[in-house]
This record gives C-alpha cells, sequence and structure tokens, in this order.
C-alpha cells in the first residue's frame, strides 16, 4: 500500500560522502520501503569535497533522483586552490578557514546558496506536473530549507524541515556583523514555520521550543544502519597491537588536539604501553592535525588516512579496540552529538569519548558503551587510555562494557518514527 508521494531536497546525497549523507540516505531507503513513492532534488556529483560513489549502490531503484546544476561556494574554492588536497581527504586549515569567512560574508546563509535557486526551480517544475503528499528538506545546508519554503508556500504542501544541526551560521558560529545576524535569525524563523521541524538532540530541542514556542518540533536522534554490521560478522581486532580508530571529519571546529595531548600524557606515564598502541585516523581532515601530530613527536603511532568508502569504514570500525570519538571544544557544540556515536554503538567495540558534560557523554555512560574523558584534561584522557589498555591486555576489553545490540538507537527505529509523523502530516493535510 502506498503511503504518499514524498519530494525531498538533498544538498548532501551520494555519490557525496561524509557524515551529512546518511541521515537522509537512510531515510530515502527505510521511507521507500514502507510505502513511500520518493522523488530526491540534489545538486549534480561534485558539488561537495567529500565522494564516496559506493553509497549510490544504497539508493532503492524505486527512488527517482533528479540532479540540478548548482553555483556552490566550493566552486570558488577549487579555483582558489583551497577546495580540496591532493588527495581529496586532506585540506588546508588556514586557506580554507579564510575562504570559508569570506564565503560566510558575501553567502547567506552558507556557501551551498547557490544551489537553492535551482533545487526550488526544480522542485516548483516536478510540483506543477505532478501531486506530492510532502515535501521535506534537510540541512546543513541550511540554504535547503529556503528551496523547500518556496515550494510549500506557493503550492501548499506540508512540510518537513529536518536540522540535523542547529542553524549552523547563527547557533554554532558567529555572524560577521550584527546585519548577519539579523538575517540569519529572520531566516531561522521562517524555516520554523514548517508543518514540522524535527531535530536531533534534546538541547536543540529546548532551544527551539524556546526561541520559537509556535514551532511543532519533533525529535528523532540520529542513529546507525543495522545493515552495515550484518555484512561484517567476522572482522575483529587483531591480538597486537592496540588499536585505537577515529572515523570520520576532523575540521576547523573538531581537532585532534584534545586526544593527542593525552596520548602524549599517556606516553609519558606509561611508555611501555603507549609503544604498543596504535592509533588511526581515517577520513577527511584539516592540514592542521598532522602538524600537530608531528609536534608532539607521535608520528611514529598516529597515521591519518583518506576517506574510505563508508562499507570499508564499517569494516575498519569493527577491526579496532577502541573507537575514538572527539567532540568539539566548544561551547555552543555541547548540545550536538555526532552521527558517528550512533555508528560506534552499532559496530560494538568500547568508546572513548573525548567530551564536555552533554548528551553526547550521556550516552556513552548511560548505555556503559566505553569511557568519558574531559575534552581539557590531558591527564585524564591519559588515564581513560590507560585504563583501556590494560583491560585489552587483560581480556576483559569486551567484558567490561555493554556491547549489545541496540536496535533502538538505529536508522530504521528513526525512520519508521519519521513515517508515523508523515502520515499523520498528510492527513493531517487531507481535513
Amino acid at each position: 500500500m502506498t503511503r504518499g508521494r514524498l519530494l525531498m531536497i538533498v544538498n548532501f546525497f551520494p555519490p557525496a560522502g561524509g557524515g551529512g549523507v546518511y541521515r537522509p540516505l537512510s531515510f530515502v531507503k527505510h521511507l521507500s520501503r514502507l510505502g513511500w513513492e520518493i522523488t530526491v532534488v540534489a545538486p549534480r556529483p561534485g558539488e561537495f569535497w567529500i565522494s564516496d560513489p559506493g553509497l549510490e549502490r544504497e539508493v532503492p531503484p524505486s527512488v527517482r533522483v533528479v540532479r540540478t546544476a548548482s553555483l556552490s561556494g566550493l566552486r570558488v574554492l577549487r579555483a582558489l586552490g583551497g577546495g580540496r588536497g591532493r588527495s581529496g581527504s586532506r585540506r588546508s586549515s588556514s586557506g580554507f578557514g579564510a575562504l570559508r569567512r569570506l564565503g560566510e560574508f558575501f553567502l547567506l546563509p552558507d556557501t551551498y546558496a547557490g544551489w537553492a535557486p535551482f533545487a526550488a526551480r526544480e522542485a516548483g517544475r516536478l510540483a506543477s506536473s505532478e501531486r506530492f503528499d510532502a515535501v521535506y528538506s534537510t540541512s546543513p545546508p541550511d540554504s535547503s530549507h529556503l528551496a523547500a519554503m518556496r515550494l510549500a508556500r506557493r503550492r501548499r504542501i506540508p512540510w518537513v524541515a529536518d536540522f540535523r544541526d542547529p542553524w549552523v551560521n547563527l547557533r554554532l558560529r558567529t555572524p560577521p556583523t550584527p546585519v548577519h545576524r539579523f538575517l540569519h535569525e529572520r531566516m531561522e524563523r521562517a524555516a520554523a514555520r514548517a508543518d514540522l521541524v524535527l531535530v536531533t538532540t534534546e538541547a536543540h530541542e529546548e532551544t527551539m521550543r524556546r526561541s520559537y514556542p509556535e514551532c511543532r518540533v519533533e525529535r528523532i536522534p540520529n542513529g546507525y544502519e543495522e545493515e552495515d554490521f550484518q555484512g561484517e560478522p567476522g572482522a575483529v581486532p587483531p591480538p597486537e597491537p592496540f588499536t585505537v580508530t577515529h572515523c570520520g571529519m576532523l575540521t576547523l571546529g573538531r581537532s585532534v588536539r584534545p586526544f593527542l595531548e593525552g596520548f602524549a600524557a599517556f606516553a609519558k606515564r606509561a611508555p611501555a604501553k603507549a609503544a604498543a598502541t596504535r592509533v588511526a585516523f581515517v577520513g577527511a581532515r584539516e592540514s592542521a592535525n598532522e602538524e600537530l601530530a608531528g609536534s608532539l613527536a607521535l608520528a611514529d603511532r598516529v597515521r591519518f588516512e583518506d576517506n574510505l568508502p563508508h562499507r570499508e569504514v564499517v569494516r575498519r570500525e569493527r577491526e579496532s579496540h577502541v573507537l575514538l570519538l572527539v567532540k568539539h571544544d566548544d561551547e555552543r557544540y555541547r548540545g550536538l552529538v555526532p552521527g558517528k556515536l550512533y555508528e560506534y554503538i552499532g559496530a560494538r567495540r568500547p568508546i572513548l569519548a573525548i567530551a564536555p558534560e552533554g548528551e553526547a557523554a550521556r550516552i556513552v555512560a548511560s548505555m556503559r558503551r566505553g569511557e568519558v574523558a574531559s575534552i581539557g584534561d590531558p591527564a585524564d584522557v591519559a588515564a581513560k587510555l590507560e585504563l583501556l589498555h590494560d583491560r585489552w591486555r587483560a581480556g576483559t576489553l569486551e567484558s567490561g562494557y555493554d556491547l549489545r545490540e541496540a536496535p533502538e538507537r538505529s536508522r530504521r527505529a528513526a525512520a519508521e518514527r519519521l513515517d508515523a509523523l508523515l502520515t499523520a502530516l498528510v492527513k493531517g493535510s487531507c481535513r
């Protein structure tokens, strides 16, 4: 039975890679299985600096993907030499930081603003020739909501605005001028008038309810894809060395510094144990991270690897003794829960979370999934590393934590919740 016809406006969509792809991709997969007829409007390939073509195989054949042109800020970055490193996974910290600041000044609400008109025009063209029961947009980039808003208002289609993160250039970064702040506030307020606003964390839910009391907000946390790990049942860590792995992006806001300073302290207090430890950072990154490892004389024990296809990332997670999560060292990011945390839960390996107090730390602690170390305390990081190392050496690493499957944290469960909300929204609009 067909649930309805859903038009999804998604900027980060395969073959793009990176953390922003997985939530909308999982909704596409699971909602189509639940009976939704889905059309995705996305930019043509090559508009994001991370690519993972293998993810295209996860898009169900029944899903129609309509590609549009785009005038993204990445084109400018590439033209000026700052958009992509030689490997496609490493970019200059100083060069990209300067160019991003320019983009935040001249492009509103973000450097993908040049895609919104193309997306809005294509969505309008589709809606003029066929009926859609609802439109869904997801951010970042926040400009995607502007395209959906235009369509929802003109065609009076129920609109779901999904915020994977808070409005980035208002909530997570400082607008360059008071005028920029005013404009961002106005655009966020307009997006909050969607028929349904989705958020992923408790902190963002509280912010939206406080800022926009009239806003209808529902929280659907991120999750992990159960199917990813069903295909890797035999992936196990090697006997030696003790392996710690971080998978995911290291950007200007999320640095390896809190961990590497703790690892350096660990090497001083327990040199033999540190010598038996190997750390891998897998994924796209800013160049400053490698420079820091060299300055702390850790280059022989810490390696940085380029972005891998997601299937290989999943295997690497399963083959690691400990999975490393590093939160942003910034008060504005305290309430965010990295989507990678849920994937680590799916991998069923002990987690070392270097994080301030907040929802992410509470999830790790309440589930007994691993250890939480203070993000500003290298000695605490060193102590937690030594504890994990000692449990590994004693053969009690996995038995010391609760590593059972957690289907309630899966993307399937998240999609089922969205399915119920969409069904109620569509039925309500037909009254």
